[in-house]
């Protein structure tokens, strides 16, 4: 991949945005003779300065209380739904199949390289000269870390804008490559989900014996499509046809304010135009480059698709002998996997906690060998969602323990 000499792609614009958006931006000239921070500092910026100590302290009460009751919704759930309770966790191991476990690891770590990737071709396509494979991971895991632990998966761009902004990329390149990555994402995500969701609809009625649930199964499942198309769509308006949707969505916001919904209309405007206009200026950079942009697809495209598998191979890996590995059944449970996530948009706990868990299994049941069903949620879970949260918690401890190593040196 040729590269001209490097050079900044986007320009200084949103200088000024850099501080609004994080507290971790460029130091002033006078602090530039102090010791150098080692690589590993340099790795992890102290990120958890966003937040407030209050904020993180109830945040993790409210998210550790999510989780231990998930678990238990977990196992009374299975209980109910197959009438006995789960084998230990001994036995669980002894009937695990080796080979599809092992199968099961390296996907998911096939997963986190490929969305590690996505942000480091991005970075190629619009600031080479900063582009390091290493901020690429970062960036990947902070993001995953902020939006599982946030409700509506919401806290994961900003951080990870604070990251970029600590690695010395200006507000309008880090906030550029995330929301041109978001785009991308969401545009291969949904494409996917789509297809899955019109091409496979016969997964819902051959898994899914109840007719309650299976009407629920579709009709919540199309909703949740339709509103996680707004926004990458409002996006893609305000980049293309900017007046035209700034008079729309000025319109939607002064109903908002009447009913008391909103209460500031310029803000949300301005913060849309900034977004849009990062978005686009980013788009075209990659759009440019014909390898980029298509290596950009690739990845976005893998990515979800496997993670959207994860749980296909948690169920051959610890479903039972009575799972026979197939095409057919892995489309099936993609599928049931796709209107699950659609169907549960709308539960505020982290990672759609509780919901996802106990949605899922009400079609899972039918598949999977009597006494494991808790254990193979679990385990799909814990690929798909905790092992986030425990990278995230390791990057957390490592962020204080070098702040206490810099302190101890002063």
């Amino acid at each position: 991949m040729e590269e001209k000499a490097p050079q900044n792609l986007i320009p200084p614009e949103d200088e000024q945005n850099c501080q609004s958006q994080a507290q971790t931006n460029e130091q002033p000239t006078e602090e530039a003779a102090q010791p150098q921070q080692t690589n590993a500092d340099a790795l992890f910026p102290p990120l958890e300065q966003a937040r407030s100590k209050k904020s993180r302290i109830l945040s993790n009460i409210f998210f550790a209380i999510v989780i231990v009751t998930s678990f238990f919704f977990m196992y009374q759930l299975s209980a109910k739904f197959t009438g006995q309770k789960d084998v230990s966790f001994a036995e669980m191991i002894a009937g695990a199949n080796l080979k599809y476990v092992l199968l099961l690891v390296g996907i998911f770590l096939l997963i986190l390289t490929i969305d590690a990737l996505k942000y480091y071709v991005i970075m190629r396509a619009t600031c080479p000269e900063k582009a390091k494979f290493r901020n690429a991971v970062m960036v990947s895991l902070v993001g995953k870390y902020y939006d599982y632990i946030t409700p509506f998966s919401s806290g994961g761009q900003p951080f990870q804008i604070v990251y970029l902004n600590g690695k010395g990329y200006r507000g309008g390149e880090s906030s550029a490559i995330i929301f041109v990555k978001f785009a991308f994402n969401m545009s291969m995500w949904l494409t996917i989900c789509c297809l899955l969701m019109t091409l496979n609809n016969g997964a819902l009625s051959a898994y899914v014996t109840d007719a309650a649930q299976l009407q629920w199964f579709i009709v919540a499942g199309w909703i949740g499509f339709g509103l996680n198309c707004l926004f990458p769509l409002f996006i893609v308006m305000f980049a293309i046809f900017p007046k035209m949707t700034e008079t729309i969505t000025r319109w939607m916001l002064n109903i908002g304010y009447k009913l008391r919904l909103v209460k500031d209309k310029e803000h949300i405007i301005d913060r849309a135009k900034q977004i849009a206009d990062d978005f686009k200026r980013g788009f075209f950079l990659v759009l440019k480059k014909p390898l980029y942009f298509f290596l950009t697809a690739l990845t976005c495209f893998a990515e979800p698709f496997l993670s959207m598998a994860l749980p296909y191979f948690a169920v051959i890996a610890f479903g039972g002998s009575g799972v026979t590995p197939g095409y057919e059944l892995m489309f099936a449970i993609m599928t049931l996997n796709v209107y699950t996530q659609m169907s549960v948009m709308f539960v505020p706990t982290p990672g759609n906690s509780l919901a996802m868990e106990g949605l899922f299994m009400a079609p899972l049941k039918t598949i999977v060998s009597e006494g494991v069903l808790f254990w193979t949620v679990l385990c799909w879970r814990f690929f798909s969602y905790y092992a986030y949260i425990v990278i995230g918690i390791v990057i957390t401890v490592v962020q204080v323990i070098l702040r206490n190593k810099r302190k101890t040196a002063k």
